[in-house]
């Protein structure tokens, strides 16, 4: 007997489009995302820097241009809920301003915010076709913020006062998110998220170097600070 096209065809769509339930199968699973996004935050600084300044006042916090890259491996417990640790590596250009009250001046402060933060996480998806699941998800763990490459300059004129060291602090972290994930064969997934990231605080190291030689201060601290974005992801089922 002849084989036809429609059964040709319909060998092809088959191999091609995910069956029921693909998306949902119980197995270990690993994901790669990029990320982009916004980052707010605060700060009750109100003493920063060296002390013969007389303690500088933090305002104007500013954190543009965040972008970040990172990996989920877990296991999907059921059609429904899964588990997963994530690892995220995300980067920020950061501004603030210290006003000096004592000595009648006023610094910029500019630099780089770095995040790691580990979670573990849970999900919970729901099936919208045979192929598609909306993935809620949550995690609690760890963030590791460092600041890096501070200048600070003189605000009224730019030229520059000193490099501010370097610092790190760890803060409990906290993520929920919300996305699409896509069968696109029966072991590869590909996915569209937003999240929102409590990441904690962030401060500057204890010296500075420039116009003053090297002279101890106390930290410039960023607190409260949250992160909101959009990722894109690959991910392998086994």
């Amino acid at each position: 007997m002849p084989f036809s096209r429609a059964r040709l065809s319909a060998l092809i769509l088959s191999a091609l489009i995910p069956g029921s339930g693909f998306a949902q199968e119980p197995g270990f699973f690993t994901d790669v995302h990029i990320s982009a996004g916004m980052t707010q935050g605060s700060s009750d600084t109100a003493d920063g820097g060296a002390d013969f300044a007389g303690g500088g006042v933090v305002k104007d916090v500013k954190f543009q241009n965040t972008a970040g890259i990172g990996i989920d491996a877990g296991y999907q417990l059921d059609p429904a809920w899964s588990l997963f640790l994530s690892y995220q590596y995300a980067h920020s250009d950061v501004r603030w301003n210290a006003e000096f009250p004592a000595i009648g001046v006023a610094s910029r402060f500019s630099g780089d915010a770095l995040s790691h933060t580990v979670l573990a996480n849970v999900g919970y998806a729901i099936p919208l076709t045979s192929a598609t699941t909306l993935r809620a998800t949550a995690g609690l763990g760890a963030a590791f913020n460092s600041f890096s490459n501070v200048v600070e300059r003189d605000k009224a004129t730019s030229f520059f006062l000193s490099d501010v060291a370097d610092g790190t602090r760890t803060s409990p972290a906290a993520r929920l998110g919300i996305g699409l994930r896509y069968a696109v064969t029966r072991n590869t997934m590909v996915g569209l998220d937003a999240s929102v990231t409590y990441l904690g605080g962030f401060r500057t190291g204890e010296t500075r170097s420039g116009n003053l030689g090297v002279t101890r201060i106390t930290p410039y601290e960023i607190d409260d600070v949250w992160r909101t974005g959009l990722s894109a992801s690959v991910g392998a089922r086994f």
